[in-house]
């Protein structure tokens, strides 16, 4: 009998961390698919006057970054799909160092404002990448 609960209770929290992964996961896509998008496009003016640590980059590395922002957010996607989990991971990954690196821009440039938003990223992507590990581990196991 306490198998049987022991595997319920196991079902419940792999569900959960599913669950959870999905939506840190999508919210983080849509956020990296939308500043994404701006950085590969909008006019550098327009940047600048969303503080865009981008634009304290050459103009074509300012865009490939939006470009991987993009590539990212698809990336994150993957957390739907069993097969997809590598991809999500990696992805949380790439993010994190996106983010440290836009984190030392800024301090450098003296914008220490974008700094809480940057942790609060940098914290998701960790729980996205360490959830993402977790349950790949787990069907590894199985």
């Amino acid at each position: 009998m306490g198998s049987s609960a022991e595997g319920r209770g196991s079902r419940v929290a792999q569900g959960l961390c599913r669950a959870s992964l999905f939506v840190a996961a999508l919210m983080l896509a849509a956020i990296f698919g939308f500043v994404g998008w701006n950085k590969a496009f909008a006019p550098l003016a327009e940047l600048a006057r969303h503080g865009a640590w981008t634009v304290h980059l050459p103009a074509a590395l300012g865009r490939a970054v939006g470009w991987s922002e993009l590539v990212c957010a698809l990336a994150l996607l993957g957390a739907v799909l069993p097969a997809g989990l590598c991809w999500c991971r990696s992805a949380a990954l790439v993010l994190i160092a996106n983010q440290l690196i836009a984190a030392a821009v800024h301090t450098v440039r003296g914008e220490t404002a974008a700094l809480p938003q940057n942790g609060v990223l940098i914290a998701l992507l960790l729980l996205v990448a360490a959830l993402a590990h977790g349950i790949l581990q787990r069907e590894r196991e199985i």
